[in-house]
């Protein structure tokens, strides 16, 4: 049985407890016995920490386990209602927000059309969609913070934003305005880095120390997580897959550089494309309706497409060398067979026997996935080890 060992710091109690909070997500339901074991804590250490989160109503006690030979052990769980996290994805200006519970799961939803021009008119836009939100719990239980999801450059310890090229705007100082306005914690993150947050807390990143997420839809980014953490890099770029250059002379992308895998692979490039030979195609919405239709100048596109994030990834995997490769996003949901191709260049192509065996996984994609992913934010706070 692995064991994760506490480390020795003056923080050692917050340490202990958020570590033991952890656990028993990964691994509920759980004895206090099994927790004292993974953690080489002691049992009345554990025993405190749980009274202290039932008595915060964050954990339950639920039947009986399984006898070694003693009494039965008593098995503990989160507590799975009224304990609440706030989401929102602004990464358009069409904003998704949701209440979701600890696990992950959506208990409210609300959408709302973000109309503005400035960074005041941005921060007033998601105030309103929160104060809807938080309207909907009808004041019963507790909520535990709030994440924003949004398209950019983002320094995730000052709250900041720091471009957004979709709006337009810069620095646009989101998270000490939302607190100052609301009285919980607020978690402001890159798209792609909340996507990556929400697969380590609840979806094919669980137990997996090192992982990248790969999102390829109307863009291209990704999220790197080594020894269980988001790595946020020194100016906040790391991952930034979607901005590799693969082709010199290639076409100009949004960051001004020539031949970015975005600019050659993204579904806004696929569109740029296909409008040269189809003028009527003039939306993301009606290329992917060609696509579903069997279109098969759609098709070619998106394969195409698939060849270039392929190299993509093969670069990724002899940079960091993950244990593990995430796909997400609605390109991979359209264009399944993207998956395939890239599964057969890594297993094909990569530099080693080891490396070509890279666990890559399509995880499964939605119109919430984005909010769940902000809300997984505020979520991770709590389990969240220093």
């Amino acid at each position: 049985m692995a064991k994760e060992t506490p480390r020795n710091s003056k923080w050692m109690r917050s340490y202990n407890r958020a570590l033991v909070l952890r656990l028993i997500r990964m691994h509920q339901p759980i004895s206090r016995v099994e927790l004292a074991q993974r953690t080489n804590l002691t049992k009345p250490t554990v025993s405190n920490i749980v009274s202290e989160l039932i008595a915060e109503q964050l954990v339950t006690e639920r039947e009986l386990g399984i006898s070694n030979g003693g009494r039965k052990p008593i098995m503990l769980e989160l507590v799975a209602t009224e304990q609440y996290v706030i989401g929102i994805d602004a990464t358009s200006h069409q904003f998704i927000g949701v209440v979701a519970d600890l696990s992950g799961n959506t208990i409210h939803e609300s959408e709302a059309v973000g109309r503005f021009e400035t960074n005041e008119e941005l921060i007033e836009a998601i105030g309103r969609l929160c104060e809807t939100l938080i309207a909907q719990t009808e004041g019963r239980g507790t909520i535990h913070g709030i994440g924003i999801s949004v398209h950019g450059m983002v320094n995730p310890e000052t709250g900041v934003i720091l471009f957004a090229p979709r709006f337009h705007l810069h620095d646009v100082e989101l998270k000490v305005q939302l607190e100052a306005r609301f009285d919980y914690p607020v978690f402001i993150e890159n798209d792609v880095r909340a996507l990556a947050s929400f697969e380590l807390l609840f979806g094919e990143g669980v137990g997996v120390e090192q992982f990248f997420y790969l999102y390829a839809g109307e863009g291209i980014g990704g999220a790197y997580v080594l020894d269980g953490q988001l790595v946020d890099g020194q100016h906040h770029i790391t991952g930034e897959v979607g901005h590799m250059r693969l082709d010199l002379d290639g076409p100009i992308c949004s960051c001004g550089n020539r031949g970015c895998l975005e600019a050659l692979a993204g579904e806004k490039a696929l569109l740029r494309d296909y409008a040269v030979v189809d003028p009527q195609v003039s939306t993301l919405a009606d290329l992917r309706k060609r696509l579903n239709e069997g279109d098969e100048q759609a098709v070619r596109a998106y394969e195409r497409a698939g060849e270039y994030i392929g190299i993509g990834v093969l670069n990724t995997i002899h940079l960091l060398n993950p244990r593990r490769i995430l796909l997400g996003g609605p390109m991979f949901e359209l264009a399944p067979t993207i998956v395939d191709q890239i599964k057969e260049r890594v297993e094909h192509t990569a530099l080693t026997a080891a490396s070509r065996e890279t666990d890559v996984k399509m995880v499964p994609w939605g119109e919430k996935q984005g909010a769940l992913s902000a809300a997984a934010l505020a979520t991770n706070s709590l389990f969240q080890t220093i």
